[in-house]
């Protein structure tokens, strides 16, 4: 394989006005999963892995086959929008968003938080036009991506309509100045409960360490 040392996530140039796509018909598409690398190919010391990473002594281990199969379901059943990255060593395709990783995908002045907030808004306010109702944006929870024909992303964020709060999925592709808008629904309800466990500061949780990635 490859070395992926050098590949950027930044994507188009500052510069003409943002074009958006309706893109509904690619609402049921899902790119399949491929391992892309194991910790044996990391020999050099150059490959960037996601920043949520299962511990190297995480005990039973499991074979890079058994974590395509586990990363294969999960995509499969969450829609590529829930998948636990604590269970996986290797890299595959689909890939969490650090979302304090300044510009991970597009230039200064804009960070990476500032285009997800972005492009949930404008998720949201589809949304809103779709289904007449009045929601507000409040905050990115979590995205993953891929790499598609520019970046498929995969939000999760939380809006209100008065005080009550919701959670929301986006699906969209990002292209530099283009935009697909794929869908924005409200969250299955069997997660109803994830803001106030994210929330939950937990003080014996032992917290996730960064890794350098530019996937």
């Amino acid at each position: 394989m490859g070395d992926d040392s050098d590949k950027t996530d930044s994507i188009g140039e500052d510069c003409g006005e943002d074009y958006v796509e309706d893109l509904a018909d690619w609402i049921d598409w899902m790119e399949p999963v491929h391992l892309r690398y194991t910790d044996e190919d990391d020999v050099d010391g150059t490959r960037f892995y996601p920043f949520i990473r299962r511990r190297e002594d995480e005990e039973p281990k499991i074979s890079p086959e058994e974590e395509y199969l586990l990363m294969k379901k999960q995509v499969e059943e969450s829609k590529g929008f829930d998948i636990d990255f604590t269970k996986f060593r290797c890299l595959f395709n689909y890939t969490p968003v650090d979302l304090d990783l300044e510009n991970q995908f597009v230039f200064e002045p804009e960070t990476t938080r500032g285009l997800l907030n972005r492009l949930s808004q404008t998720s949201l306010e589809k949304f809103n036009q779709k289904y007449t109702s009045n929601y507000e944006f409040v905050k990115v929870i979590k995205a993953n991506y891929h790499f598609c024909a520019g970046i498929m992303f995969f939000i999760t964020f939380q809006g209100k309509l008065l005080s009550d709060s919701k959670l929301f999925q986006a699906k969209l592709r990002f292209c530099g100045r283009l935009t697909g808008f794929i869908s924005c629904e409200l969250k299955p309800d069997k997660n109803a409960h994830y803001i106030e466990a994210l929330e939950k500061d937990d003080p014996k949780k032992p917290r996730l360490t960064l890794e350098p990635s530019n996937v």
